[in-house]
């Protein structure tokens, strides 16, 4: 047991680790796309052409590689390992069939989707969008053949490839607008097959070492086939529901002034950032220990384990949104503001980053909470609400962004999380009281005034030392020195 914990443990911090990396890559890449590109009519196409290509790829995948691993252990239990790599290659022709299906029927409706994502697109700006996501289509088959070799590795607790190919990923994008980026968003599209088939690469060898070899099969009457799809059904319907919120929002910018959607994005990209390294990171390794916990009918124990989480996600969630907030304009000018990125675009994208930022902690805590419900059995909750989340979110981005341009988009994310955070912890409580603020009323004060006296030295500190890069870093390090010495 101690055995299989110490590698269980190992494989999480191994996914922690190029997670991080991934992600410090992925934000290079945009750095480099906003300098090298900017914000503009192209970079708008750009980013829903690529949305629009891939968003169903992206959704099949995961439920391809999330249903399929439990069906994998099942047959290679009751028929052996022979059988198991012969399910994996009947899949795969499926797959690519079905990506080949997919890809066509794309490219004949890519100006319909593209109509739908983005009704504000016109002229110029629509016919490029058209254009590049017909180029972007071939993502489809490597996405989803990528997703039936990670679940084959994670069927025999191989984790370390499919992690390592986000770093592949990005090294590519990295590449091309470093060396190539002339070639503008039509390189740009190019450069996400070729990413996408770096990550191919990098997973078809580990698959091999694991005891993988292709054969010829295709049988659509395989009775294992028809069970990974009642499993994966569900699960789908959870993923298209959190990429709805992505739609939605460029959706409604496409409607606003050009280089709207590519505020949206740069501003949410520092905002993934946070959550990325930092809460993926907490959620990973508690995620484990929680469904064991309740398993094992320790009530006690996993109360105790989902309090700590959250409390380590909160500690770390509040300095975040309090730096974000108070200094988002220098922030968003020391990543993003050099080239085509002028300043206007960092006022904009700081203007959306301050909103994004107040519901940075709801958002971590979906996170937390939808693995909790999901520990204990309960996938149905987290789905329900997530769909309420949806509806709120599509109406007050509507309503706001009328008012306020992106920001009002920004916000309506923010407080479309929030509902949805406070009805995951009404339904956690009913469950089992793990959060009780009666009680708690002390550490909770002790809590706004650490933050308060954060705030006041953050702001206070950055006034004195000026809008610069020295005064900028001394800030927020200071600030965080302060309220963790207040801990």
């Amino acid at each position: 047991m101690g055995s299989i914990r110490d590698k269980a443990i190992k494989s999480v911090w191994t996914i922690i680790i190029f997670g991080i990396v991934s992600k410090i890559l992925g934000f290079i890449k945009e750095i480099l796309i906003a300098s090298k590109i900017g914000c503009c009519f192209r970079t708008d196409a750009y980013f829903i052409a690529f949305t629009g290509a891939t968003l169903l790829a992206e959704i099949l995948g995961e439920g391809i590689s999330t249903s399929m691993v439990p069906v994998l252990l099942k047959i290679e239990t009751k028929e052996g390992k022979e059988k198991k790599i012969g399910y994996v290659n009947n899949l795969l022709h499926i797959i690519m069939l079905t990506s080949l299906i997919l890809m066509i029927l794309g490219w004949f409706l890519s100006p319909i989707i593209i109509r739908i994502m983005a009704k504000g697109f016109r002229g110029e700006e629509f016919h490029l969008a058209v254009k590049l996501m017909r180029v972007g289509l071939h993502i489809i088959s490597l996405i989803m053949i990528r997703s039936v070799f990670v679940a084959y590795l994670q069927s025999n607790h191989g984790f370390k490839a499919g992690a390592k190919s986000w770093v592949y990923y990005n090294i590519v994008y990295i590449i091309y607008l470093v060396l190539f980026n002339q070639y503008g968003t039509y390189g740009l599209m190019v450069a996400g097959i070729l990413a996408s088939l770096s990550q191919l690469f990098s997973v078809i060898p580990a698959s091999k070492n694991m005891g993988y070899r292709y054969e010829k099969k295709l049988d659509i009457k395989d009775v294992y086939l028809k069970e990974m799809l009642i499993v994966m059904l569900p699960i789908l319907l959870a993923l298209s529901i959190n990429r709805i919120n992505i739609i939605v929002d460029k959706t409604v910018a496409s409607s606003l002034s050009a280089g709207s959607i590519s505020w949206l994005n740069y501003a949410n990209d520092i905002i993934q950032l946070v959550l990325g390294i930092f809460v993926t990171a907490i959620v990973t390794v508690l995620f484990p220990i929680i469904s064991q916990e309740y398993h094992g009918e320790d009530v006690e124990s996993l109360k105790n384990t989902m309090k700590k989480g959250m409390g380590w996600i909160l500690n770390i969630i509040v300095p975040a949104t309090l730096i974000l907030v108070l200094l988002s304009e220098p922030i968003v000018r020391l990543f993003f503001q050099r080239g085509a990125f002028g300043p206007e675009a960092t006022h904009m994208t700081a203007k959306a980053l301050t909103y994004y930022a107040l519901g940075l902690g709801s958002m971590a805590f979906v996170l937390i909470l939808t693995k909790i419900h999901y520990a204990m059995h309960d996938s149905l909750t987290p789905t329900i609400h997530a769909i309420l989340g949806v509806i709120i979110n599509i109406i007050l981005s509507i309503v706001l962004s009328e008012y306020m341009g992106t920001a009002g988009i920004a916000l309506a994310t923010s407080i479309s999380t929030t509902l949805v955070t406070i009805l995951l912890i009404t339904g956690l409580n009913n469950k089992m009281k793990v959060i009780d603020i009666h009680k708690n009323w002390k550490s909770l004060i002790k809590f706004i005034l650490r933050a308060i006296i954060m705030a006041i030295a953050v702001w206070v500190s950055f006034n004195l030392l000026g809008d610069n890069f020295l005064g900028l870093i001394i800030s927020i390090v200071l600030g965080i020195g302060i309220y963790v010495g207040m801990d």
